[in-house]
């Protein structure tokens, strides 16, 4: 029914190790766990009395899986880190664990790259000849079906350069757009495709008294919600100051001019049903408000009233003989029928647990995909990134203020100077004045000269600590009060110098 076969080296001559046909040691346990949105892996205890017990290389030995009775490759990837053990009773085994093959996604970084005017496809295009400029040959993609689309492919698109392929996927195109991949193995080579969905509707039904063994419902504990709140991409800064200050302070995007005013789409059956609820969702890379609506109404819509997920243990009839029907297959449709719990209604698998050693104790997840663990791992992940990136800002903002603070601690050093520069100006001032009478007129005219020189020079070095704290309208304030005063002080000046050269003709 299951064939297991390992082989070194991308080209390497395959060697089974699991078979039913097989008369020597077999594999101890073997799990194949699949996920709509997530890598393949394969875990497997292998026997010491097995020939292949010392086979499995790190990330250069590959195992496949077969369905013999279908002719079917149910996973192929590459040795992980292997662990070998020893229980209580003194038998000794090894652990193996494999990851499927698109994990050769994380095995490239990304270059930076930005652009606009492009389509979804174009994007993916780039970041696969990326990858395959990295890494070996056996490795290289060709692009697939592409059919999922941006509701607008006029937007702004760019690539982080410290990410791998896969993350860069699943963070630019997957999460903004939806959408699953999967890379194929085909006789040419790999190749990618990103498709909305990628799931057939299967002939076998899951139906008590049939093929159901167990079903255990799950309940999504995200709340439900009746009005949402639609937020497009923040506004673009248009000056010097504003690009200074962090997003956070920029206004996003709304529905209001294109919704009558309002900034809320509301769903009336669910306001019936759980009150008024509001939930924001934001959409970055959208610019447009008719867009921005249309994906937010199109949300709302497809919102269920209470996400629910089955754990479902069921005998796949196409394993049996004289059957032939679908097997069960990770991301397809099953009808799935149990009266006694409600449920006659098509449901898909969102995750899959083969058991290789004992069929019936596979399981099967349908329903809507809950959120597990590496999904709340995930979105820490990213959220810490977001406050990493809030905290740099935040940073160099300070490092902003140390600068002008020194610059104004500067500057009001040299204004003090300054100012201790005119009050003794002003007392030889007010000493010449009061000896006007007794000194010599060329003497006096020259020393109000000096006086002048010397002002003039202290307004001229006002004027370039001005220059150092433009934008500081403090300063600015205290500068133009300054200034006033020296044109007072100056024009005063000129007047008793006029004066006095009138009354020595």
């Amino acid at each position: 029914m299951y064939r297991v076969t390992v082989r070194q080296g991308w080209d390497g001559q395959e060697t089974t190790i699991h078979s039913e046909n097989m008369s020597s040691v077999k594999l101890l346990s073997a799990k194949i766990t699949k996920d709509v949105d997530s890598i393949d892996s394969f875990a497997f205890n292998i026997s010491p009395k097995s020939p292949q017990y010392n086979a499995f290389k790190y990330r250069t030995t590959f195992i496949k899986v077969t369905n013999t009775k279908l002719g079917k490759v149910l996973f192929e990837g590459r040795v992980l880190p292997t662990t070998d053990s020893m229980d209580s009773s003194g038998i000794f085994d090894k652990s193996v664990t494999c990851e499927g093959l698109t994990a050769f996604l994380h095995d490239s970084i990304q270059d930076y790259y930005a652009l606009s005017n492009n389509d979804l496809r174009a994007f993916l295009i780039h970041m696969v000849d990326v990858h395959n400029r990295q890494v070996d040959s056996y490795k290289r993609i060709k692009l697939g079906q592409v059919t999922v689309t941006s509701p607008s492919d006029n937007v702004y698109k760019s690539i982080d350069d410290s990410k791998t392929t896969y993350d860069t996927i699943k963070e630019k195109l997957i999460d903004k757009y939806g959408g699953e991949i999967r890379l194929r193995h085909e006789s040419d080579g790999l190749y990618l495709d990103y498709m909305p969905e990628i799931a057939t509707l299967s002939s076998q039904d899951i139906r008590l008294a049939s093929n159901l063994l167990s079903l255990k419902r799950a309940i999504d504990p995200s709340e439900a919600y009746s009005v949402i709140k639609p937020l497009g991409a923040r506004a673009e800064t248009t000056t010097q100051a504003e690009e200074g200050k962090s997003d956070i302070s920029q206004p996003r995007l709304t529905i209001e001019t294109v919704n009558n005013g309002s900034l809320f789409l509301s769903s009336q059956s669910m306001i019936q049903k759980i009150g008024y609820v509001v939930h924001a969702e934001v959409w970055d890379d959208v610019k447009v408000p008719s867009i921005l609506k249309s994906k937010g109404q199109a949300m709302l819509d497809s919102q269920r009233e209470i996400k629910e997920q089955f754990q479902v243990t069921a005998v796949d009839l196409s394993l049996l003989s004289g059957m032939t029907v679908d097997s069960f297959e990770c991301g397809n449709y099953h009808q799935t029928i149990n009266p006694l719990m409600g449920i006659n209604e098509r449901l898909r698998i969102v995750g899959q647990s083969l058991d290789i050693c004992e069929p019936l104790n596979s399981t099967l997840s349908i329903g809507d995909k809950l959120m597990g663990q590496a999904d709340y791992d995930a979105l820490i992940r990213k959220q810490s990134e977001a406050i990493d990136e809030i905290k740099s800002r935040v940073a160099a903002q300070t490092a902003k203020i140390v600068t002008i603070s020194n610059e104004m601690k500067t500057t009001n050093e040299a204004l003090s100077s300054a100012q201790k520069e005119l009050s003794s100006l002003k007392t030889e001032y007010d000493k010449l004045i009061e000896n006007i009478g007794d000194a010599d007129s060329k003497a006096i005219i020259a020393k109000l000269t000096k006086l002048e020189n010397q002002t003039t020079t202290i307004i001229n070095n006002l004027g370039e600590i001005g220059q150092n704290v433009l934008g500081l309208e403090e300063f600015k304030t205290t500068q133009e009060t300054t200034n006033t005063k020296q044109e007072t002080t100056n024009k005063d000046f000129e007047k008793r110098i006029t004066a006095l050269e009138g009354g020595n003709k």
